[in-house]
């Protein structure tokens, strides 16, 4: 009796077992895609991905760098392009392939004998029969590692967010650092001179005009150093916008800042322990690890389905069977405790982040509510102040009453103060954005990430 005859005869049987092995084959289409990604980046920040080919500049609709680009541009470019960000989400292929391979059922396999002589033919057909009640849990935690992924990719978009407003901040304040330092190099300059001018005159000794053209030295080299500075944000900025190989403009226009109070820190942690995506990325981790451990535990039981045909005194004998290992000796325990080991490894990762959190958002709130008082100070505080007095010491010297030097010195003061002020608006823009990825959603946009899980 032939192969083909067997078929024929067991044709129906031979039909059913072909339709099961090609239905649990496919994996779940369009789970995983890098849509999710894009949704609940959108959800947070208000600001999605893009379909940035690889080695290629795309930029998003609106977003031109004829009339310059803003803040919130720059962040949309660089989720678009920023090339270490685009090559995290090849991660998410990867993880689909592992859904894709978790849902693949084994192949048969086939034993026969061919007749010769007086051996009949005889053939067996075996399957892993414990492959169908085990594929739905390893599909199940190829979901959920999917899932995980998707969480792991917005945290590592909402920390290239975080780190394109701070360095948009830096680059502002060097930006201002650079002008306001010519503006003193030119007042040490003018001071240097008048020194020069009073050593002639007899009013100076050359102790005072050497430490004024020191001053002005001084002055200048800083000058140099924080124009060079200012470049090198601007390189910064440029390359986390993924725009190192495209037109990059002058202008770059910084948000304006945000005198709004971040709220009470207590109630901060309770949203970003319900809004943070690589919080979530753990909590799935340990579910992930428990259905690895469940899993350890049935895989200690393998069936293997046989139908056996051969040939017995010009007959056909054909029938199934079932070969089944009996664990009296191996219980998967390895399996077991490795999963075990790794569930508890799991839950304590999971406080871990969690505590983290909890830590970042306390110290993050604590640094805006200082850097706002700080800015505060100095703008509405100290900057008044020494501004009146130059102006005083201005009308002052116009009345004859003091020397240009005293109105070149409150000058220089002022400009100390700015510096000052100017540093303290860039801490208040780095905390505010620390603090936003803190609790993993802009403040502005909280309701969002609630709409985003229902």
């Amino acid at each position: 009796m032939t192969f083909r005859k067997v078929f024929r005869r067991h044709r129906r049987a031979a039909l059913c077992v072909c339709a099961c092995l090609l239905s649990g084959g496919c994996a779940v289409e369009g789970l995983g895609d890098v849509g999710g990604v894009s949704a609940e980046l959108a959800a947070r920040t208000g600001r999605g991905l893009g379909d940035a080919t690889t080695g290629e500049t795309t930029w998003p609709p609106g977003v031109s760098p004829a009339d310059g680009l803003s803040e919130d541009e720059l962040v949309a470019l660089a989720l678009w392009n920023n090339a270490s960000f685009r090559e995290s989400l090849a991660d998410l292929g990867l993880s689909r392939a592992d859904l894709a391979q978790a849902g693949m059922l084994p192949n048969p396999t086939v034993w026969t004998l061919f007749p010769g002589g007086v051996k009949p033919f005889e053939l067996m057909l075996r399957y892993p029969v414990e492959a169908f009640w085990l594929r739905p849990a390893r599909m199940e935690i190829a979901e959920q590692e999917v899932e995980r992924t998707i969480q792991r990719l917005v945290q590592n978009g909402l920390d290239l967010i975080r780190d394109m407003r701070v360095a948009c901040a830096e680059l502002a304040s060097a930006r201002e650092r650079a002008e306001l330092a010519a503006t003193m190099a030119k007042l040490a300059q003018d001071t240097a001179e008048l020194t020069r001018a009073r050593l002639r005159a007899g009013d100076a000794t050359e102790l005072e005009t050497a430490s004024a053209q020191a001053d002005a030295r001084q002055a200048k080299e800083q000058q140099d150093r924080l124009r060079s500075e200012a470049d090198i944000a601007g390189e910064r900025l440029r390359s986390l916008a993924g725009l190192a190989r495209e037109h990059w403009p002058t202008k770059i226009i910084v948000d304006p800042l945000s005198s709004a109070a971040p709220g009470d820190p207590e109630a901060l942690v309770r949203d970003a322990l319900a809004a943070r995506p690589d919080l979530r990325a753990a909590e799935l981790g340990v579910e992930a690890a428990g259905r690895r451990l469940g899993l350890a535990r049935v895989e200690t039981f393998t069936v293997t389905g046989i139908f056996s045909a051969k040939d017995v005194n010009q007959q056909t004998v054909s029938g199934p069977g079932l070969d089944i290992a009996l664990p009296i000796f191996n219980q998967n325990q390895g399996g077991t405790a490795q999963g075990q080991a790794r569930l508890e490894k799991a839950a304590r990762f999971y406080v871990t982040v969690r505590d983290r959190i909890m830590l970042d958002v306390r110290e993050a709130a604590v640094r805006f509510v200082l850097a706002k008082q700080s800015h505060d100070q100095w703008r509405s505080g100290v900057l008044p102040l020494l501004s009146n007095a130059a102006q005083r010491a201005g009308r002052a010297y116009a009345d004859g009453h003091v020397t240009l030097l005293f109105v070149l010195d409150a000058q220089r003061k002022l400009a100390d103060a700015r510096f000052k002020a100017i540093g303290a608006a860039a801490d208040l823009r780095r905390a505010r954005a620390e603090l936003e990825r803190s609790i993993g959603h802009s403040l502005s946009t909280p309701s969002r990430i609630q709409n985003a899980r229902t």
